[in-house]
């Protein structure tokens, strides 16, 4: 397999077009270095397996879902940490400073490094179409329906970003010009769509993937499957604030959920921390691997990287911080796995263990994108916003499910108030995602003011990501601001 992806990256590298900012604003040809040419990659099954397996190593990039697309930027602006002031490069980000360089770097990178994704998927698409006659049918239809669900994916993503939220409320923000939807593989400006438009492109892209894609769900979790196709579109359509849509994707989902199983004790409790499936990696839906993946965590989630000196650049939680969230003074969550097995303490300081990398780890190398629980949590959110009084007891109930199987055993009152049931939806996915890089769309969709630990009062300029200015200089974008 790193023979496979060694290979791969000599391909991206050296022979693939990538979507990025020039002094122009235009998608940057990368001029072939490699005896590995794109007429002879596309010559054999193979090599668009090969292809493929490359757009999900360009995706774990540190400037992607590596790190900033989930425990970086992401979570960062999320607010779900504390950090030294002083010394660490995201505290800009944290106060929503996107003006500075530090924070504008990365905010770039994510812009050109996604882009870059995305031209690779529709040179692979373009070339099914051209060069496909040596790939057989059903791996066709799997690679396509791949590419065609990830290109949905990552626009998603962006235009979670570089987008407006609580459209519910706002319907007018779907006629907003937004990002640029590329459907080709060009060197040309992509122009920009609406809010609405990138929406329907989306649909239409994950429409097309799921007649092409196996709904026996044999395939890995760490690539675009089934279960990764039905949960993105759940998650659009709770962008939208379609409810009901949301609803039937999960309800849809739980139909497949012994084939994702709740993390047990046993893959926790065990003596060796390199056995621990930190990650709840049984729970997936859509995950990646990341080779070397620690080389990209140390740098924020370690205590010390130098002897006898601590880490300037480390995200952690207060001792009252970690007992707050997990509700530990109310006897709620001294058990929870999720408190008594993804902190490490050191002094004041709580470390994150959830990417924790060892050696020889058979859980290593791995980052959560979907999982289960995210479903029971939009089920919990659906049945109290648009259900009576019976639906909401039962959104209450899938509520206790996460909790009791994250072991904490005091369940919520089934009678509580709708208010009181948003209040604890919220709480669970502040403690659930934690690293992953979801916070901030939650608040975002929902269009929360006051977010916890945060004294900035939210609006479309801490929600809302500015574009690359030179997007705005060369490119001709309409300006997100």
């Amino acid at each position: 397999m790193n023979k496979k992806i060694n290979t791969c990256r000599l391909i991206i590298g050296f022979c693939l077009l990538s979507f990025g900012l020039s002094s122009c604003s235009e998608w940057l040809d990368v001029k072939p270095k490699s005896e590995i040419k794109e007429d002879e990659l596309f010559k054999t099954e193979q090599g668009f397996k090969d292809a493929m397996t490359g757009v999900y190593v360009l995706m774990t990039e540190a400037q992607l879902y590596g790190r900033e697309m989930t425990f970086g930027l992401v979570e960062a602006i999320g607010q779900q940490y504390e950090m030294d002031q002083a010394t660490n490069d995201y505290y800009d980000a944290t106060q929503f400073r996107y003006e500075v360089e530090k924070v504008t770097a990365k905010v770039d990178g994510i812009w050109s490094s996604a882009y870059k994704v995305v031209a690779n998927i529709n040179n692979i698409l373009e070339n099914l179409e051209t060069n496909g006659g040596c790939v057989t049918p059903p791996v066709y239809a799997q690679l396509k329906a791949e590419c065609l669900g990830l290109r949905a994916f990552i626009h998603f993503d962006l235009l979670r970003l570089f987008g407006w939220g609580n459209l519910k409320e706002r319907p007018d923000m779907l006629n907003r010009l937004c990002i640029p939807y590329a459907f080709q593989y060009t060197k040309e400006i992509v122009p920009q769509v609406t809010v609405g438009t990138a929406l329907e492109y989306m649909e239409k892209d994950l429409t097309e993937a799921e007649k092409l894609i196996s709904h026996d769900v044999a395939t890995s979790r760490f690539t675009f499957n089934y279960y990764a196709l039905l949960a993105t579109r759940m998650r659009i359509a709770m962008w939208k604030g379609d409810y009901s849509v949301a609803r039937k994707y999960a309800e849809n989902l739980l139909n497949y959920e012994t084939d994702f199983a709740w993390v047990s004790r046993n893959a926790l409790e065990t003596s060796y921390p390199e056995n621990r499936d930190l990650t709840f990696s049984s729970e997936y839906l859509f995950g990646l691997s990341i080779e070397q993946y620690k080389d990209i965590t140390d740098s924020n989630l370690e205590f010390k990287l130098v002897e006898n000196q601590d880490n300037p650049q480390m995200f952690f939680h207060t001792a009252e911080i970690a007992a707050q969230l997990f509700e530990v003074e109310e006897n709620i969550g001294s058990g929870d796995y999720r408190y008594k097995w993804l902190y490490a303490q050191g002094g004041d300081r709580f470390a994150f263990l959830k990417l924790k990398q060892y050696e020889k780890s058979i859980y290593g190398n791995r980052v959560p994108l979907m999982k289960k629980a995210e479903i029971y949590y939009t089920l919990a959110e659906c049945l109290n916003e648009s259900g009576n009084e019976s639906e909401r007891q039962a959104g209450v109930g899938y509520l206790n499910t996460v909790r009791s199987k994250r072991n904490i055993p005091q369940a919520l009152d089934v009678n509580i108030s709708k208010d009181e049931l948003r209040e604890e939806i919220q709480k669970e996915w502040r403690k659930e995602m934690l690293l992953e890089g979801q916070m901030f769309y939650y608040y975002k969709r929902r269009g929360i003011s006051s977010i916890p630990r945060c004294n900035i009062t939210m609006t479309d300029q801490t929600y809302v990501l500015p574009l690359p200015q030179a997007e705005l200089e060369f490119g001709g974008r309409e300006n997100n601001k």
